[in-house]
């Protein structure tokens, strides 16, 4: 997070909202760690910190708010329709 956050380097950090969501996006696979997610979810950005920072701050705040670990809040969700884990459960 130091290294995107204070000094600029276009480096995705993952943490667990990150991973959380980028799994049920299905931009992952399930069994992922977030030091084996890095690359992957860094593979599909743009290569400049801004992109990589708003990528970021939006994963992890949709993970804080709505798509939370337990009984995540799909009814709430904007990105259903993006979403792998709603299309298993809902459809």
């Amino acid at each position: 997070c130091v290294l995107l956050f204070s000094c600029q380097q276009p480096l995705l950090p993952v943490d667990v909202h990150v991973q959380r969501v980028s799994i049920r996006l299905g931009l992952i696979g399930k069994k992922v760690t977030p030091d084996q997610a890095h690359p992957l979810l860094q593979a599909l950005l743009p290569q400049d910190s801004r992109s990589i920072y708003d990528f970021h701050k939006g994963l992890l705040r949709h993970g804080q708010r709505i798509c939370v670990f337990e009984r995540p809040r799909c009814n709430k969700c904007p990105i259903t329709d993006l979403c792998d884990y709603y299309k298993k459960i809902y459809l």
